[in-house]
């Protein structure tokens, strides 16, 4: 991205800054304990969030460009608006002033500053991204929410944890062949495998909308007996393990991929799995 003037960086105050510091040296200064140590330490973290939040914010403005017009890809972008937006970072919200082009031909946006300083899903900074993701693996989002919540940094709301790995699944399966060729490349095999172990199973998984209810209903009114999981969904899930000569696992990558007719998807990828294994271990 290449601007087409340059522009001054305005200084902003450091008030959060200045409150950490004074906080610390009336603390230095003190003789005797705090009187209770847990109201200590949450106001000492919420000092030390707020100052980081300042110094961050500082530098996100650093990436804006306020000038009249930017080239990109060879495409010139003229400047259609300068406000103030809200990230989502680690430690909490920032506010950034930062300005907006358009072409004149295209009614959609750009923002130098969210593309140079990679920006996801137009709101979160990458640590908060992988942050939030990372949770959602492992939590369901009101889950995640409440962790947050208990920490003290950011505070994404559990639909806000929800929508953004759905987000980046998009990306993610737009080249996904790619990206796992990748990931094969820099796994590499235990040097003392000999021998390699592939599955492929389902697992009948309950649907947030998987009508259940009515789904029974319908038995019922066909004079059928409900039975059987109603409202569940077989999720394909997969293995490739590698063994030592004296059959002890030694390490093993797990594939899944929700419904999909005949694990059509999961397929390519075991196959995928198993074929790189052998090109970097044909014994």
């Amino acid at each position: 991205m290449q601007a087409l003037q340059n522009r001054d960086l305005l200084s902003s105050d450091t008030h959060a800054m200045d409150q950490l510091q004074d906080f610390l040296r009336q603390r230095r200064a003190a003789h005797e304990p705090v009187e209770e140590l847990d109201a200590f330490e949450q106001e000492l973290h919420r000092l030390f969030v707020a100052a980081e939040r300042e110094a961050l914010g500082h530098e996100l403005s650093r990436f804006d460009l306020d000038v009249p017009a930017v080239e990109v890809e060879g495409e010139r972008y003229h400047r259609v608006l300068r406000c103030a937006t809200t990230y989502t970072r680690a430690a909490g919200p920032v506010r950034v002033e930062r300005s907006l082009y358009r072409r004149p031909q295209d009614g959609h946006a750009l923002c130098p500053l969210e593309l140079r300083a990679g920006i996801i899903e137009g709101a979160w900074t990458p640590l908060a991204a992988k942050q939030a993701t990372w949770v959602v693996a492992h939590l369901t989002p009101q889950e995640g929410e409440e962790l947050f919540d208990l920490l003290g940094d950011m505070t994404p709301s559990k639909s806000t944890l929800d929508r953004l790995p759905k987000a980046l699944s998009v990306h993610w399966e737009t080249q996904r062949p790619q990206f796992e060729a990748i990931l094969r490349h820099q796994e590499a095999i235990p040097d003392e495998a000999v021998s390699m172990a592939v599955s492929l199973d389902g697992v009948m998984a309950p649907m947030k909308d998987g009508q259940r209810q009515a789904k029974r209903q319908q038995a019922r009114a066909k004079g059928q007996s409900p039975s059987g999981p109603a409202g569940y969904q077989e999720v394909g899930c997969a293995t490739v393990s590698y063994y030592d000569c004296h059959g002890a696992r030694l390490y093993t990558r797990r594939m899944a991929r929700m419904p999909e007719g005949n694990k059509a998807t999961l397929k390519s990828q075991l196959t995928a799995e198993v074929m790189g294994a052998l090109s970097q271990r044909p014994d």
